[in-house]
């Protein structure tokens, strides 16, 4: 390579940096939609090291992620796993039923809070307000015509 085409190559860098300062960071570092604040925790809570889930690891788990109405959503993995027994919590660590239809297929989780997450992120993020079991029922969440009844006696059974 020759002195000329380095110092071109350099001046080509030179000239690309000024522009992206230019433009400023904010167009190449930042999305285009405003980010949660998620505040920086020290500590990482315990169910993060848990391999299986339990009603009180999956309580603490959306309320570490924000969920609403944690204890109906506690409820609906009781429910939808059998106390976290079925094939697809333990093989795929889904704990809701989540289901991609455009493979047909379940989700598979790396770990089963990941599945609270994707809870929250599927499903959860269209609630606004008001009576969560009527939402869900709204919603079409479960084919079960008597899901809002189990999820409910499941609710009071652990008040």
């Amino acid at each position: 390579m020759s002195k000329f085409q380095s110092v071109l190559g350099y001046l080509l860098v030179i000239g690309i940096w000024c522009t992206a300062m230019q433009l400023g960071y904010k167009y190449y570092y930042t999305p285009d939609y405003e980010e949660e604040e998620v505040p920086v925790r020290l500590e990482q809570p315990e169910f993060f090291l848990a391999n299986k889930p339990t009603k009180e690891l999956v309580k603490e788990a959306c309320e570490y992620f924000g969920l609403k109405h944690s204890d109906v959503v506690v409820a609906q993995s009781i429910l939808e796993t059998g106390h976290y027994h079925s094939e697809n919590c333990i093989k795929h660590n889904n704990l809701f039923g989540l289901y991609n239809s455009r493979r047909g297929q379940y989700y598979k989780f790396d770990t089963w809070w990941k599945s609270v997450v994707a809870y929250r992120d599927m499903i959860q993020y269209r609630y606004k307000d008001g009576d969560y079991y009527e939402w869900l029922k709204k919603i079409g969440y479960a084919e079960d015509p008597q899901y809002i009844t189990k999820v409910k006696g499941i609710v009071k059974r652990y008040e």
